[in-house]
């Protein structure tokens, strides 16, 4: 049995995990109320028929467990411990997801200012991050990625190299081949239309809802909400 078997048959584990924790991962979403199914308004002023919000999460320790570790997992099977230097938070969801990603990890963390402090250095990034060193952003989702991109090009500023992303969930608007385009990779657990298709087979979204939810998503995909990134992406819906 050859090397390239043995990767496969890793590669195919690998996917199998990332369906299992989605499932977890999506429950803890719905019962904690940081997955919500109706009517609802963007940051951007569109409508959107579901709001994901992970911020709810921090109040949930055993379902920022869940989530910790499956970020923990991402960096381990896609990216490599070895080839990480540092984690870097995308504020402000992502901070307290990159900080459990740390502690799992042992690998030291930053996090992004938005907005640069006007005392002592005035840096844009938190921590100690030196020149060179290999970043890996964490954030909670993707919808358009511009605050990625800007928390990327700080952390190039201050000479860091920032090539890879981990996420737990892309909401399939774009947002992914936008950041690929600049150089990063995004790595994500799940896409948005995955937990929502188990969610519905379990029976915890009806027929109705997923349909005008799947609607939605091919809508977007198509172009029409996607293809002029708002400068602050931090919608998290």
């Amino acid at each position: 049995m050859g090397s390239n078997q043995f990767e496969d048959i890793e590669r195919k584990i690998w996917e199998e995990e990332k369906r299992y924790l989605m499932k977890h991962i999506s429950l803890s979403l719905i019962r904690n109320s940081a997955l919500k199914i109706g009517d609802y308004i963007l940051h951007s002023g569109k409508k959107s028929p579901y709001y994901v919000d992970l911020r709810q999460s921090i109040s949930d320790p055993i379902g920022m467990d869940w989530i910790g570790n499956s970020l923990a997992r991402i960096v381990i099977n896609e990216i490599g411990k070895a080839k990480v230097d540092k984690i870097m938070g995308v504020p402000t969801a992502g901070v307290p997801f990159a900080t459990i990603v740390s502690q799992k990890l042992a690998i030291p963390m930053l996090y992004y200012r938005k907005e640069r402090k006007e005392h002592g250095v005035r840096k844009k990034i938190e921590g100690n991050m030196e020149r060179n060193d290999r970043i890996v952003m964490i954030d909670d989702l993707i919808t358009t990625g511009q605050s990625v991109i800007d928390a990327a090009e700080a952390a190039r500023d201050q000479g860091g190299i920032v090539s890879e992303l981990v996420v737990l969930l892309d909401r399939e608007q774009g947002g992914r081949d936008y950041i690929r385009n600049r150089s990063i990779e995004p790595h994500v657990l799940f896409e948005i239309s995955e937990a929502f298709a188990w969610l519905k087979e379990v029976k915890l979204l009806d027929s109705n809802d997923y349909e005008v939810i799947m609607d939605y998503i091919k809508e977007e995909k198509t172009g029409m909400g996607a293809s002029e990134p708002e400068k602050d992406e931090k919608e998290k819906a």
